[in-house]
């Protein structure tokens, strides 16, 4: 009889453990559903497809500047680039599901930087380079296409004349691994993965929610503390700063980029579209919870101060401004605001951190 009795309590506990049971958790009333189809059918595929777009319109022009090699193409093709990483900054956030490559979250394998030189002009030498094999993440992707076509303070005329057929070649390889790449995750949003995201609404880890507000969370982080934090040696332990950590640093369009960044994390957050759209958010979510009224006015205080820092950021290259002041100031308010995003909501909707940040947030 006591066995028997000890083997229903056990059953029930194992059957409580393993329900993904969120009746009781923080904002059970909300309609997490709504909002997984809404951002996911209004932010992430669109964005995505933006992306795809870019990223093929970039490997057409990259094909004519390989064919026919004068600066005009070049010039045509760097407004490609532009417009893809551009892109590629409202799309960093989504790094889960078909957007999780081989390596990790796609912006940490084909968005690293800084690029390594070395590797790449190696690379371009070696016939036998094999980059679906390679582990290496800093000899592909955007960057690597922003070094190839920019060089470090080489002129147009410089950086046409240097293009020889293994910097062609190199160069249509890389962007043929993105063109793969933003077709295959543009392909799976838009087939089956879209509607198992939506159906999966639940807080635990592994569901939706949790997969897209740990990769908003680390996007966000990732703006801090490789964008800013590193270049400005603000991290502990950094003997100095260093300028050519900076994203885009080729380019000099890295305080842009840094603009576009928080506008995608904005738009995760208030519920918003790339073209403004409202839509159902994070903020509408924490509506639904004790004490989520209160973070909502908090966060947005950060958020516009936040948006001011970006925009009194130093005129010019960012590379060269890393040590002024506004720089720091703006690390600091992105720093005041990972509580807001991180500890506070994490705790207040119920939902686990499952990454690893170092932060301490």
């Amino acid at each position: 009889m006591k066995m028997s009795v000890v083997a229903v309590v056990c059953s029930l506990v194992l059957v409580s453990c393993n329900d993904d049971d969120t009746d009781n958790m923080p904002g059970s009333d909300f309609d997490r559903k709504a909002l997984l189809e809404s951002m996911g059918t209004n932010l992430i595929v669109p964005n995505f497809e933006d992306l795809q777009s870019s990223v093929n319109s970039l490997s057409e022009t990259a094909n004519g500047f390989t064919q026919n090699t004068n600066e005009q193409n070049l010039i045509a093709m760097r407004t490609a680039w532009k417009q893809t990483v551009i892109d590629h900054q409202h799309c960093s956030a989504f790094g889960f599901g078909p957007a999780e490559l081989l390596l990790g979250p796609y912006a940490t394998v084909l968005g690293v930087f800084p690029v390594s030189e070395e590797k790449i002009e190696a690379n371009m030498l070696n016939p036998n380079f094999d980059l679906p094999n390679s582990f290496d993440r800093d000899v592909r992707g955007f960057y690597t296409v922003e070094y190839l076509i920019y060089g470090d303070g080489l002129s147009d005329a410089e950086v046409v004349a240097g293009f020889d057929q293994n910097r062609k070649d190199y160069l249509l390889l890389i962007l043929s691994e993105l063109k793969s790449s933003f077709d295959n995750i543009a392909a799976e949003w838009n087939n089956s993965y879209l509607q198992s995201f939506i159906e999966s609404d639940g807080t635990s880890a592994g569901s939706s929610i949790s997969l897209y507000y740990n990769a908003f969370i680390r996007d966000y982080e990732n703006l801090k503390n490789f964008k800013l934090e590193l270049p400005a040696g603000l991290s502990a332990g950094q003997p100095g700063a260093d300028g050519s950590l900076v994203e885009a640093y080729y380019s000099g369009i890295s305080s842009e980029l840094i603009e576009a960044h928080f506008e995608n994390s904005k738009n995760c957050w208030f519920g918003l579209s790339r073209n403004g759209m409202e839509l159902i958010g994070f903020e509408e979510y924490l509506q639904s919870v004790v004490g989520g009224s209160e973070l909502i006015e908090t966060t947005k205080d950060a958020l516009f101060r936040i948006d001011e820092a970006i925009a009194n950021l130093p005129d010019g290259s960012l590379s060269e401004n890393v040590t002024s002041q506004e720089v720091e100031i703006l690390r600091n308010e992105l720093q005041s605001n990972t509580a807001n995003f991180k500890s506070s909501m994490s705790s207040l909707l119920g939902i686990s951190i499952t990454f690893n940040s170092g932060d301490g947030d």
